[in-house]
């Protein structure tokens, strides 16, 4: 028996079939989604969803941060740790859209079936927080409306809890210093059920100048907010924190070593 060919099976998409497909918009970008600038198919959760094969790794992730997010288990902090262009930021992007969908939890194609393997009913709406590497500077300060931020734990509050959050870490982000555990685990305790997605973080600390306080605070002040906010995240059973790094040691060894003594 002869196979069919492929396009007798499967029918391309419609921008491929009108020629106006661009290979540009396959490049998922965090940022891009959470501003609203993203095409459908990355910025709106059911089409991001139809358009997504979950593979296993994915479907085990998505259950943890499902499980997490109804406070009934699930790792408090997870790594992605792929190779560059490994689908890093397309893995946060449906985590993303789990918390944040608009639409019924049924409308996002495999999760259904996903719930009922660790036998849950739904998924709580929640906040989220996108920690986004390369879209920010250490030594340039930005702003929500009239609200200054400086650093990446001031812009963690604001997007969770807009000037309520802010103001929780208000003293750390204009001095630099990283606010402690117990400040962190009441932050992510107050607009619970939340996740924090990190993304490129190495791209963002290794701008730091050795010996140099920039407005974001110094390499070390970084770091601490990172193992602060891993520690707070433990604390608080329905938040959980998703950080990607590069898959090589070897690249975040270059990106750090001329902070080492």
């Amino acid at each position: 028996m002869s196979l069919k060919p492929w396009r007798e099976i499967i029918v391309p998409h419609p921008d491929v079939l009108n020629g106006t497909f661009q290979q540009s918009e396959f490049a998922a970008d965090l940022t891009m989604v959470r501003s609203g600038k993203a095409t459908p198919e990355y910025g709106d959760a059911k089409a991001f969803y139809e358009r997504t094969f979950i593979t296993e790794g994915m479907g085990r992730l998505l259950s943890q941060v499902a499980q997490r997010l109804n406070g009934k288990g699930g790792e408090p902090v997870i790594q992605l740790q792929t190779a560059f262009g490994g689908g890093k930021t397309h893995t946060m992007l449906a985590v993303y859209h789990l918390a944040t969908r608009q639409c019924a939890l049924g409308d996002l194609m495999g999760i259904p079936a996903l719930l009922d393997q660790v036998s849950l009913m739904d998924v709580p709406q929640a906040q989220v927080a996108v920690l986004d590497g390369v879209t920010h500077a250490p030594g340039q300060p930005w702003k929500h409306g009239q609200q200054s931020i400086r650093t990446l734990w001031g812009e963690m509050a604001w997007q969770l809890g807009k000037a309520e959050g802010y103001a929780m870490v208000k003293e750390a982000d204009e001095s630099g210093t990283s606010p402690g555990k117990e400040v962190l685990a009441a932050l992510l305790s107050r607009f619970a059920p939340c996740v924090v997605l990190l993304d490129e973080l190495v791209v963002y600390i290794r701008q730091f100048v050795e010996s140099q306080a920039l407005s974001g605070g110094t390499y070390d002040s970084n770091l601490s907010f990172i193992q602060s906010l891993t520690e707070a995240a433990k604390l608080v059973p329905n938040a959980v924190v998703l950080a990607s790094l590069p898959e090589s040691d070897n690249q975040v060894e270059r990106s750090t070593r001329r902070f080492r003594p």
